[in-house]
């Protein structure tokens, strides 16, 4: 409109229209550049490569999926009972597999492929465990009375909250609180871990139910027993109950008490954690969660391994992996690599070095991260003679070898179990009941005052010197 508005005035002859077609003239080379701007105006199909380019690089795991679970379809027999569920750090690291074939490796999976179990298959399982209430390898308990008799004729005990009476707090795991219970009817003291279902993923709790069902070892705590809350939100696992307690209590006990574990103490105990951790190998099943807190010893000082894979596979967020644990995890765990039964021989190893040493053995003023980018790239602690505290070469070379950085050159349980040290440490008489008596200042009962009359009774070592018993 604007353009013909100074055209009317000039109606009178045709010289005006042309000179308005000068703008229609003009408008028309607009028109050849619409060609020119169509291309500008469809950017949106040069843009559509940008798009899909963009997306590896907003999904990064997706490109790297199919060469995760390539390597994983290649080797049939870690995708056992072994398979781990979520890495703890991302994606695994690719690297050669194990020169032992026969060993079984675990490699960090990012995904699930089967349907996530649900209550039902919990329930399930809980109905079909059978319940252990003895075992032929564990020594007899000087506390016992009929109502362990009762229990240990009966073919299947029912638990519930309703038959079991609340005595105190033990402490509380990654997967849930421990309490000290007692049974109604029998009297009979245990254990029991509370794990709620709503934040443990299924498929880990019905894998670990499994294990620790099945399990029947003088070094494994004794399973007795499962049961879900009526509120269905909470599974309950009972478990014999463990007098001496942990290796962590019992280091915070020796520091109180000015004492150390001497040379024989730390083998029978070294020995007891490398019996259970080669059972466990044998029914190729790994720890993964080795450290003084899931290391108990009953009253006669046998050691006992407990929470092997719960708490450790419960923990699956990236914070819930500094907590702790994982500074006792081996190298290749924290690097994501593949591992395998000899990781737990590393935890072995930091978990009697903090034992023996009364301290941490890595540096404790690290943030979380830097200490566990000093574990992977680090040289690893060695026991070092301090003072007058002499430790023999054999247990040096025991704590070195635990400690190779290298998982292949690294030795297997069984290996471990050989070693000279060990072997010499087992034929030397170790009264282990008394020594944990002694620990946590415990009244002598009927059998210790029979056995102290014929022989002559040391307490735990005051003194700087290890070589003890």
């Amino acid at each position: 409109m604007g353009p013909r508005a100074p055209g009317n005035p000039g109606n009178p002859s045709l010289g005006p229209p042309l000179a308005a077609t000068p703008p229609l003239v003009i408008r028309k080379p607009q028109r050849p550049q619409l060609p020119t701007l169509a291309p500008v105006a469809s950017p949106p199909r040069p843009t559509t490569p940008t798009i899909s380019l963009q997306i590896p690089s907003k999904h990064p795991p997706r490109s790297t999926t199919p060469k995760i679970r390539l390597a994983i379809s290649t080797d049939k027999s870690s995708a056992g009972s072994d398979s781990f569920e979520g890495g703890y750090y991302g994606g695994p690291v690719d690297v050669d597999k194990t020169e032992h074939a026969d060993e079984p490796t675990i490699r960090p999976d990012t995904g699930t492929i089967a349907p996530a179990p649900g209550l039902e298959d919990v329930r399930s399982l809980l109905g079909s465990l059978q319940i252990k209430t003895s075992s032929k390898s564990q020594p007899p308990s000087d506390n016992e009375d009929d109502g362990e008799a009762i229990l240990a004729t009966s073919p299947r005990v029912a638990y519930g909250d309703d038959v079991l009476d609340e005595v105190s707090r033990l402490g509380e795991g990654a997967g849930g609180a421990v309490h000290k219970v007692k049974d109604k009817r029998t009297g009979k003291i245990l254990a029991r871990k509370t794990i709620t279902t709503r934040e443990a993923p299924m498929r880990q709790l019905l894998r670990e139910l499994s294990i620790i069902s099945s399990t029947e070892h003088v070094n494994i705590i004794l399973f007795h027993g499962a049961y879900m809350s009526p509120s269905t939100s909470e599974v309950k696992i009972l478990m014999e109950f463990c007098e001496g307690g942990s290796l962590e209590a019992v280091s915070k006990r020796l520091k109180e008490i000015n004492a150390v574990v001497g040379e024989k103490i730390a083998g029978r105990l070294a020995e007891g954690v490398l019996q259970g951790l080669n059972y466990l190998h044998t029914k190729k099943t790994i720890h993964r969660d080795i450290k003084p807190s899931n290391i108990l010893l009953s009253r006669e000082g046998v050691v006992k391994l407990c929470d092997f894979g719960v708490s450790g596979v419960l923990e699956m967020s990236l914070a819930g992996t500094f907590t702790g644990t994982s500074f006792y995890m081996a190298p290749e765990r924290i690097s994501g690599q593949q591992y395998s039964i000899r990781s737990d021989v590393w935890s072995t190893g930091i978990s009697l070095l903090e034992l023996v040493q009364n301290r941490f053995p890595f540096p404790n003023d690290l943030p979380p991260i830097e200490l566990m980018m000093y574990i992977t790239a680090g040289e690893p602690p060695r026991l070092e003679d301090e003072g007058e505290l002499i430790w023999s070469g054999g247990m040096k070379d025991f704590i070195k070898q635990t400690l190779t950085v290298d998982a292949s050159l690294r030795p297997t349980p069984k290996d471990m179990l050989a070693h000279p040290w060990i072997v010499d440490t087992m034929k030397q008489e170790v009264h282990m009941a008394k020594w944990i008596r002694k620990v946590w200042n415990w009244p002598k009962t009927r059998r210790s005052r029979d056995q102290s009359s014929r022989r002559e009774e040391s307490p735990p070592e005051q003194s700087p010197s290890a070589n003890g018993s």
